[in-house]
């Protein structure tokens, strides 16, 4: 028998699996069409970094599907990389201009709405949230801050 909890909990991951799949379907098309017709570019870092995303996409996808304690602390893990990612190369490409052509990371996003920004930090509240812990069979217990004197 699912409870009601349960499936809000899947109902909500399913929402967020089919933006991560339609992000990353956006994504490796990218970088294929990027492979295919950009010729005679000084670099294919821009390609290859919206393929890792796409495929990073593809995992995180299986994370919010597979409801196992492993699963849980991939997914936390995998959406703090995205995290970075996006922070990080977003802020590159924002003060350099490293790339000949832009990647699904540049500017955070602004190719994709944003959404490579917004995604993980909807996706990290998602995965602490009380419920979700739960319903992955994760318990992460407060340990008591006051000294026993």
């Amino acid at each position: 028998m699912v409870t009601t909890t349960n499936k809000q909990s899947r109902g909500a991951s399913d929402v967020l699996g089919f933006f991560y799949g339609l992000w990353a379907f956006s994504a490796l098309g990218r970088s294929s069409w990027e492979y295919l017709f950009k010729k005679n570019v000084a670099t294919y870092v821009p390609a290859h970094l919206s393929t890792f995303v796409g495929v990073l996409y593809i995992f995180i996808i299986v994370g919010l599907r597979k409801r196992t304690p492993r699963w849980w602390w991939a997914t936390l893990a995998l959406l703090s990389v995205e995290l970075l990612g996006v922070l990080i190369v977003g802020t590159i490409d924002v003060i350099w201009h490293p790339f000949p052509y832009a990647t699904v990371w540049s500017n955070y996003g602004i190719g994709y709405f944003f959404m490579p920004l917004v995604l993980p930090f909807v996706g990290l509240w998602w995965m602490l949230r009380r419920e979700t812990r739960a319903a992955y069979g994760v318990t992460i217990e407060r340990t008591n801050s006051k000294f026993n004197t």
